[in-house]
């Protein structure tokens, strides 16, 4: 399905054309993505705020549940004045894809954390877009909520029948999109969805309608590649390859994008209320 933010990458003429479109296999990319995600956690435990100096890209940017954007020197300050403290986590099983010089991983933590003095702790599922720069991943843009697990053990697991919705849910947003169906879209995308441009600058549901009713930017056609999914009770992630047919303001823009969203369930329905994504081709 078309992601959004691939809207918001190519409306604000977002990223560089990454050196390889092929999704990598090698075992050594794989593994230098996930060794990064856990000196990630270690590094938080520690307070070592060098090593996530190093972890994390000087423009990395994240939009939490309130809005609020948070910059790497908003990070690294809160760690460095113990503001934000992780005791312990646990991780679960994480998904990573490798396309050239970016990555997409996502995956489920259990936290024992502190926040100003206040007990933050618990589950959440949370996704990271990497960038390999100067020959080192690091961390470009994250996305996570808080799992409210039901007390039905089905909730507690991979749902295939959630699974299904889910990748249904985004083939009917690129179809949406195709379509310019502005209603549909209103009801995919939450109303508080965001999402953080390469520039810093956020992009929002209100302004992703705009274009898509005004015409100038039009999704013509797109195939998804392999998609993995993560759902644990109201909150789940997405990240998967789309290759698509774009045109924005007369001008061809198309080729091959990684996306990955965030959704959470609302009223019984999904929706989604970030996106992050990057161009590979």
């Amino acid at each position: 399905m078309r992601r959004t933010t691939i809207i918001a990458i190519a409306l604000i003429s977002l990223l560089a054309v990454i050196l390889s479109q092929a999704q990598s296999k090698d075992p050594t990319d794989l593994a230098a993505v996930k060794q990064v995600e856990q000196s990630m956690g270690k590094a938080m435990m520690a307070g070592d705020v060098d090593k996530l100096n190093q972890i994390y890209a000087d423009d990395f940017a994240t939009i939490g549940s309130s809005g609020e954007t948070t910059t790497k020197q908003n990070l690294l300050s809160d760690f460095e004045s113990f503001h934000d403290k992780l005791e312990w986590f646990e991780t679960g099983p994480m998904d990573v894809q490798v396309f050239g010089n970016v990555a997409v991983a996502q995956g489920f933590v259990k936290e024992k954390r502190s926040r100003n003095g206040k007990d933050t702790s618990g589950q959440f599922l949370w996704q990271d877009l990497l960038q390999k720069r100067a020959g080192e991943w690091v961390v470009w843009r994250s996305a996570e909520a808080r799992v409210v697990l039901a007390d039905s053990p089905k909730a507690q697991s991979q749902d295939p029948t959630v699974i299904d919705t889910i990748k249904r849910f985004e083939q009917d947003t690129g179809d949406a999109m195709v379509a310019a169906d502005i209603d549909k879209l209103n009801q995919i995308y939450a109303d508080d969805w965001a999402s953080i441009a390469s520039s810093g600058k956020i992009f929002t549901k209100e302004q992703l309608l705009s274009d898509f009713k005004s015409g100038k930017h039009k999704l013509v056609s797109f195939e998804n590649g392999p998609m993995d999914v993560q759902a644990l009770g109201d909150v789940a992630v997405v990240q998967a390859s789309v290759t698509e047919k774009r045109i924005q303001d007369g001008k061809d823009i198309s080729g091959q994008f990684v996306f990955m969203d965030l959704l959470k369930k609302r009223a019984g329905k999904w929706v989604i209320v970030r996106t992050i994504g990057a161009r590979v081709s």
